[in-house]
């Protein structure tokens, strides 16, 4: 690839590997299900403005924000208030074996043993971590963090069958429909989020500014032109470059404990989500990770 995109592959890989220690840092101050409904909300301010209305789609995109917005990225934030944010990052690349899955199903795309192998390794990985002794007590978190993924993968299908739709058009209107379940959530499950939101420190705006801004217009506006204009097997690793980003942070920012299980089970989930991505069709790699 041209330096000039290198460069936004990389800039992309350390804006989602610090945006997940970003929102670790902000549901220690807000409930996560607020968080979430705050992002959208923010998201669809900023890109509405700037989009054309999705006539024909609204009921598609109603759907895809109760599974993409709700069941993905309210249950991911969830998560990430009751677990470390590392092995969050590791566990959520589920998503790629869970979309490789599902694409056999429904568009009759072969796996071959690669694929397979790929997808055996990822797993394998995932169920180590949760052998790690300092994961006992948190296994409904760690469960919760592959139902997100498996949610991202289901979205991707979604996604896909929507056809030709622009990336800020998609999101814009999906987080405007996602913001109010969200909010709803938040005031049934967590009654003093309104006060939690108004003593928030600066420091929390920020993490969330930097999700909304950085990670959900930059980082995937980069993204997407990457995928259209270079060759998706020369695009897709550098995403890989996100969870050891977040994994070396949240050892360096949050003190996270890193054990001898950890570093196994993620290396060999790595291996396993590289193994998926360079045999992935191109079209398939239409939506990014957190």
């Amino acid at each position: 690839m041209p330096l000039k995109s290198v460069l936004m592959a990389l800039s992309v890989a350390v804006i989602w590997g610090i945006n997940m220690l970003t929102v670790k840092g902000a549901v220690a101050e807000i409930p996560p299900l607020m968080l979430t409904a705050i992002r959208f909300a923010a998201v669809a301010v900023l890109l509405l403005p700037f989009t054309k209305i999705p006539h024909g789609r609204f009921g598609k995109l109603a759907i895809l924000s109760v599974v993409f917005g709700t069941g993905h990225f309210g249950v991911l934030f969830l998560a990430l208030s009751m677990l470390d944010a590392g092995p969050v990052a590791i566990i959520v690349l589920l998503g790629v074996p869970f979309s490789s899955m599902l694409a056999t199903y429904f568009f009759n795309d072969r796996l071959g043993w690669k694929r397979l192998t790929g997808m055996t390794l990822a797993f394998v990985g995932v169920t180590t971590m949760f052998w790690d002794p300092t994961m006992t007590d948190v296994q409904l978190p760690l469960l919760l963090v592959v139902f997100a993924a498996f949610m991202w993968a289901v979205a991707n299908v979604m996604i896909k069958k929507l056809g030709n739709i622009d990336t800020f058009q998609l999101n814009g209107w999906m987080a405007l429909m996602a913001a109010p379940q969200l909010l709803l959530l938040s005031m049934v499950l967590e009654p003093a989020a309104l006060d939690r939101v108004f003593d928030a420190s600066w420091a929390a705006w920020a993490n969330i500014s930097f999700t909304v801004v950085m990670s959900s217009i930059v980082a995937y506006g980069f993204w997407y032109h990457l995928l259209k204009t270079q060759d998706v097997n020369a695009v897709v690793p550098w995403s890989l470059l996100a969870p050891v980003i977040s994994v070396t942070g949240s050892f360096l920012i949050f003190n996270e404990p890193i054990s001898t299980l950890k570093i196994i089970g993620g290396i060999t989930v790595l291996a396993g989500v590289t193994v998926i991505m360079l045999r992935k069709p191109p079209q398939q790699q239409e939506q990014g990770m957190d």
